[in-house]
């Protein structure tokens, strides 16, 4: 009997060090989690900060002005080919109803929503002052969706919300 509360004793005691010894490891030993993949990854360097204002700014003069067919134009093919032009149209018109026009805008971050082979999808997130005319208040948030692959990026989506 002493003999197995020995081996017992010694199993515990090897669990304990092999514990420790993975645990302060620096080598992970499970894949990350989305959510710390997403907190680890930054916007790739093509979309600097200059590409993102001159993306909000693309945005705000044309939807300001009801250019919806510029606005359109924003998208990159992939996202083209899933509606079509007029019902673009429709959308930013009914947008341009509710908000009526982005006063200012700025970048605050971004986040990485997934991949798919080599293309990397991300959500930009900017705080927007919206019309005092809004029907929604005047704080907003322009969530646009891109794709990029390798040096280069197009948008897929673009979602104006208010506060």
């Amino acid at each position: 009997m002493k003999s197995y509360q020995a081996i017992v004793i010694i199993l515990l005691v090897g669990n304990i060090l092999a514990t420790f010894w993975f645990g302060l490891s620096e080598t992970p030993t499970e894949a990350m989690t989305p959510t710390q993949q997403t907190a680890k990854h930054d916007l790739p360097k093509i979309i600097t900060a200059n590409e993102r204002k001159i993306i909000f700014s693309e945005f705000q003069e044309a939807f300001n002005s009801s250019d919806y067919d510029a606005l359109y134009d924003m998208f990159g093919d992939a996202a083209k080919a899933q509606f079509t032009k007029e019902t673009a149209r429709e959308q930013f018109g009914k947008l341009s109803d509710f908000f009526h026009s982005a006063e200012s805008g700025a970048y605050t971050h971004s986040e990485l929503t997934g991949s798919k082979g080599n293309t990397n999808f991300y959500i930009m997130y900017y705080a927007v002052k919206l019309s005092e005319d809004s029907k929604f208040g005047t704080a907003g948030e322009l969530k646009v969706t891109i794709a990029v692959q390798g040096n280069s990026y197009e948008i897929y989506g673009m979602h104006l919300s208010g506060g």
